[in-house]
């Protein structure tokens, strides 16, 4: 019998956004759970026949109230196929005083769609010839391996599908922090699992033909910024490799469907977020505000693009002049919160238009210094001079009217 469910994690939901403001912040936290039930509309139009969350649900144990309840009750919802199967990360783990141990979650289990497993002890799931082998983590940091305990129970060939279930990094590259709950990278062919459904890194990996990550539901970081930089949040376990733990501006999950015992597990990587992240610099030198203009007006969703947009280069001050457009264009048609910064364009003026603008005062002697500069030897005296006389023109002309 062939099983096919939704594996998920890394959800974080209540994350604090610190890098954001007022409406913005609302909004993308709001996202969050959008996509969440995003991932339950996936669930359904995949026909699975049940979910993994693999840990980290709550970004922290200490979660409003409020959150808890909406979480539990979307989760809990009888539209979900299957059932939910989720276990405690090391973002929300299973420490007396947790979110686990407060209401709605304390309540008798099962509920009506969502299993939280809280022993490291198989689950069988006889209709589906199932058996999961859940990990949950009840220490932010541990130096032991959270799957060893599957060793105790190897395949007996009573025909069932196994999957286990765990939060932690797969040690498949040097340096990783040995308290940062270590998984044998063999550890699914090892425990004889025909998958092990993991969850911890951000961004999407399939390692072997039986393991993987899924990556976070709902991106948390515009791709090639820190995630500090873009959103505040610090993993518990930074490290020297901590794009492990960033995505890359998608939220994400994985369709997997097993044909039976010791199959090959097939993955279908499926897009589920609300919103995307995207991170661009341009050389603003070589493209026209013109040209960006219509290329930024008429890219598909911009309403739900969170964009930060970063111009270098040097361009006339007609076309610098131009910017402003470009700028509302951002701030307007893109997702609350996008960012448009052009502080580091530099304005090339004609000889007329430099005198013009630099005026009466100290600045005319300034620029006739800089101009002797452009005729030194020193070849770097001269680069400096001139990047200097783009900044003087700059200085002079933003204040006067266009």
């Amino acid at each position: 019998m062939s099983v096919r469910f939704l594996h998920a994690a890394d959800l974080h939901l209540g994350l604090r956004l610190t890098r954001f403001e007022g409406d913005a912040a609302r909004r993308i936290s709001l996202a969050r759970i959008e996509a969440l039930d995003k991932l339950k509309k996936a669930a359904i139009e995949h026909r699975v026949q049940f979910v993994i969350i693999a840990g980290d649900i709550y970004d922290d144990n200490a979660v409003a109230a409020s959150m808890v309840n909406r979480v539990f009750e979307i989760l809990n919802g009888s539209t979900w196929p299957g059932s939910v199967f989720i276990i405690p990360g090391n973002h929300d783990p299973l420490t007396p005083g947790s979110v686990w141990e407060r209401d709605p979650w304390k309540r008798e289990q099962p509920h009506k769609s969502v299993r939280l497993l809280r022993s490291s002890e198989p689950v069988h799931l006889p209709e589906l010839s199932t058996t999961l082998f859940p990990c949950p983590l009840r220490h932010r940091t541990s130096v032991d391996d959270p799957t060893a305990w599957i060793a105790g129970h190897p395949r007996t060939g009573d025909g069932t599908i196994r999957i286990g279930i765990a939060h932690g990094s797969l040690n498949i590259m040097p340096n990783l922090p040995e308290d940062d709950h270590l998984i044998p990278k063999d550890a699914a062919e090892r425990l004889g699992l025909d998958y092990l459904a993991l969850g911890h890194w951000h961004s999407p990996l399939v390692h072997g033909s039986r393991t993987a990550y899924p990556g976070t539901h709902e991106p948390m970081r515009f791709p090639n910024v820190t995630t500090s930089n873009s959103t505040g949040w610090i993993d518990y376990s930074p490290n020297g490799s901590s794009d492990l733990f960033a995505d890359n501006g998608h939220g994400t999950a994985y369709i997997v469907e097993i044909d039976g015992p010791g199959a090959i597990p097939r993955l279908e990587k499926i897009e589920v977020s609300r919103l995307r992240w995207l991170y661009e610099e341009i050389d603003a030198t070589s493209h026209k505000p013109g040209q960006m203009m219509k290329d930024y007006t008429e890219r598909p969703d911009r309403e739900r693009t969170l964009m930060r947009l970063r111009l270098t280069g040097v361009l006339t001050p007609r076309d610098h002049r131009r910017l402003d457009e470009l700028k509302e264009v951002i701030e307007d048609q893109y997702h609350l919160g996008s960012t448009f910064d052009a502080d580091a364009v530099l304005i090339e003026p004609t000889e007329d238009e430099l005198r013009a603008a630099v005026g009466n005062g100290v600045l005319p002697k300034v620029l006739e210094r800089l101009k002797a500069d452009l005729e030194a030897l020193d070849a770097d005296r001269r680069t400096v001079a001139a990047h200097a006389l783009k900044i003087l023109y700059r200085l002079a002309w933003e204040d006067r009217p266009a």
